[in-house]
């Protein structure tokens, strides 16, 4: 949350929409796609898994 520059109080008193989409745009900076048809979570920092 420091990196976002959001205090634990703005969190806290943000609706479910507003943490779905900020959470969103957390795990998208990180790399982290979101989940194939497969279930499978691919991220650019690990190699997709070998079936």
């Amino acid at each position: 949350m420091a990196k976002a520059g959001i205090s634990a109080d703005a969190v806290a008193g943000m609706c479910h929409a507003e943490l779905v989409a900020w959470f969103g745009d957390i795990l998208d900076s990180l790399g982290v796609k979101k989940p194939t048809d497969d279930g499978v979570i691919i991220s650019r920092r690990l190699p997709k898994p070998s079936k």
